[in-house]
This record gives C-alpha cells, sequence and structure tokens, in this order.
C-alpha cells in the first residue's frame, strides 16, 4: 500500500513530462532565434477531414480570403469551384499568414474557430483541425486556465505551427505535415524532396523513434529560384513543387515545377486585371521580339525573357542570360548606347588617321 501511493503520484508526473516533451518535439516549428525582431511569411499547412468536405468549408474553417489562394497551393484549375468534393482523408495544402516571434512560428492570429456544443479543446484540435496543433497549445495561446472548462460561442485561435526560416542558407517554404501512424523519416523525406537527416535536425529529433503519429512535422519544400527584383509589390513570393500563383494584379501566372529545373516559369495571365484599366506590356525590354516566358535562338544559345516583378503600372523584366557577347542579337537593356558610342569612337580614329596619313603625303 505504501509502495502505491508513491507509485502513482510518480506515474502521472512522469506521464506529464513525456507529453510536455512530446509536444516540444512536434508541437513548435522553431522560428528564428528568441530575442530577434518579429519576421513574416506565407507558410503551408496540409489539413485533411476524417469525413467528405468541400473546399468551400476548408476556406471558412481556416479563413482563407480567397479560394483561389487553396487553388494555387494545390495546383488546382482556376475555374474550380467552392463546391468541389474533398474525399475523407484527402490532403489539401492550405496556405496560411505566419508570424515569427521568440523563436516560434504561429498562424497570425488566425484562424479563430467557435466553440460549439459537447467541443473540446482536444477534439477541436485533433478532429476539426486535423492534428494540425496540439491542444495544450490552443490552450496557452488563449489563456485558457482550466484546459477543460471552454465555453460554447467562446471564440478561440488557433494558433498553426509555421516557419519563415532559411534552411542553410535557401529560401523554402515551411510545410506542416501530419504524421500517419507507422511512417518513417525516411519515407516522409522521400514524399517531399528532402533527406531524412535534414527533417530530423530541422525538428529536433534523432530519429523514428521520437516520430509521434497525428503530429505535425516540419517539412521544408524547396521553392523555384526566381528573378524576381528585391523592391518588386511581390519580392516574397516562394513557390514550391507543384503550385502557382497569379501575381502583378492579375496579369501574371508564375508556377514552379522541379522539371523545370526549380526554376520559375512565368507568362501573361490572360486574366482581367484587378486595379489596373489594362495589363501592361510584358514584352523584355531589350529585346522586343519577345515576351516574358518567351525564348528565341542565339548564336551563344537560348535568350529568354523572365518575369522580374512589378511595382505601381510595371511589369519587370529581365534577359536571360543577361548578355550574349558573341552574337548580333539583343544585349542586355540598356546596352545599345554603348554599343553604339564603341562603334562611333572607333570609326572616327580612322578617320583621324587617314587625314594624318593625306596631310603627310
Amino acid at each position: 500500500m505504501e509502495t502505491s501511493r508513491f507509485t502513482l503520484p510518480f506515474l502521472l508526473i512522469a506521464l506529464s513530462f513525456l507529453l510536455s516533451l512530446s509536444a516540444q518535439m512536434t508541437g513548435n516549428f522553431k522560428c528564428g532565434e528568441p530575442g530577434d525582431s518579429p519576421s513574416t511569411c506565407r507558410s503551408l499547412v496540409g489539413y485533411s477531414s476524417k469525413n467528405a468536405t468541400t473546399l468551400g468549408n476548408i476556406q471558412t474553417l481556416f479563413a482563407v480570403k480567397k479560394l483561389r489562394s487553396i487553388l494555387e497551393a494545390n495546383n488546382l484549375p482556376l475555374s474550380t469551384t467552392r463546391a468541389q468534393r474533398v474525399i475523407p482523408n484527402q490532403v489539401v495544402r492550405i496556405p496560411i499568414p505566419c508570424s515569427c516571434s521568440n523563436g516560434t512560428g504561429v498562424s497570425n492570429r488566425v484562424p479563430v474557430y467557435t466553440v460549439k456544443k459537447d467541443d473540446t479543446l482536444f477534439f477541436i484540435a485533433s478532429e476539426i483541425f486535423g492534428a494540425l496543433v496540439l491542444y495544450p497549445k490552443i490552450s496557452e495561446m488563449n489563456a485558457i486556465p482550466d484546459a477543460n472548462e471552454i465555453n460554447v460561442g467562446q471564440k478561440l485561435w488557433i494558433p498553426l505551427p509555421c516557419s519563415c526560416d532559411k534552411l542553410d542558407g535557401r529560401d523554402v517554404v515551411h510545410y506542416a505535415h501530419v504524421v500517419k501512424s507507422g511512417s518513417s523519416l525516411g519515407e516522409i523525406a522521400a514524399q517531399f524532396g528532402t533527406d531524412n537527416t535534414t527533417l530530423a535536425r530541422l525538428n529536433g529529433i534523432s530519429g523514428d523513434a521520437q516520430l509521434l503519429a497525428d503530429n505535425p512535422l516540419d517539412v521544408p519544400l524547396r521553392a523555384c529560384s526566381s528573378s524576381v527584383r528585391n523592391d518588386s509589390l511581390d519580392a516574397n513570393m516562394l513557390l514550391p513543387n507543384s503550385s502557382y500563383a497569379i501575381t502583378a494584379n492579375n496579369c501574371i501566372r508564375c508556377s514552379c515545377a522541379a522539371s523545370n529545373n526549380w526554376t520559375l516559369s512565368c507568362e501573361a495571365s490572360q486574366l482581367k486585371p484587378s486595379n489596373w484599366p489594362t495589363c501592361p506590356t510584358s514584352r523584355c525590354e531589350g529585346a522586343e521580339s519577345l515576351f516574358i516566358g518567351n525564348t528565341t535562338s542565339t548564336s551563344c544559345g537560348p535568350l529568354s525573357c523572365a518575369y522580374a516583378g512589378y511595382s505601381n503600372q510595371t511589369i519587370f523584366t529581365t534577359l536571360s542570360p543577361d548578355s550574349c557577347p558573341d552574337s548580333g542579337g539583343p544585349g542586355p537593356p540598356g546596352n545599345y548606347a554603348s554599343t553604339f558610342s564603341s562603334s562611333f569612337s572607333f570609326v572616327m580614329v580612322l578617320i583621324q588617321f587617314a587625314l594624318l596619313c593625306l596631310c603627310l603625303l
């Protein structure tokens, strides 16, 4: 009897410690360092429901402003409607605004869920939001004194895990993947084009023994490299494989595909502009015959017109490669004046030399 008196409290403490440790291992995504200035970005979570639903219901649940954002993240046609059926356990990628502070990333004050009859924090976390967040995190971020006491009609911020960190100096899109029972780091790494060592290091675990089913795992999705300028209004656009984005006020469509050598591919969208009367020209400056997305052959290889961003009513472009010194074709923007100047100087030298020769005769 004496032994059991002390065994039960000890077991409860040990269980509580293990649950806390598990939450630390897979419930929080590292983002920056403690003391860093807050930062924001767009992140992704992988949501699945045990019951059939629709894209419209998912859009409402996660407070995504535009259905198009979900279509872009999942590479679905723009003609797809809110009524599109989503079968049970089908994973849908949801874009979320990520806010990093004090070394941790969570969704920026969204989504907000209204408590219904018979709801519990555990049910909200595991069933309604597909185990993307652990219920103690909801309790903590909403300052709930007792996790067992929530009220019908109460509004709860659901702090979804996310990150804005680069990985080994490279831009990536962080994706919250809910671990399935029986999964291994190697299988998850192969599915998302990374490696198990990177996954383990990023999530602060040592191997499969610490990989917890029905918990979110931070998976870094490689993003396509682009020519978008830092002063462009869409300078922070990062697209992972099999996704696209409509940008420049609906005038440009950019996509990412591993088969395209991880290079951002952009072209005119053919859509009605959202804030401009008409779409500005997407012709490449310095190569009047090329438009964004076009490529031509020159004596020194292919020359492409790439999207470089937008500002006000201007669409920026760039040539790739940016010069072709051995060809008579187009060079970088603004190079014609310097070419003309050099040629003119050379001609003047020849004329002066000829006049000198005549004088000597």
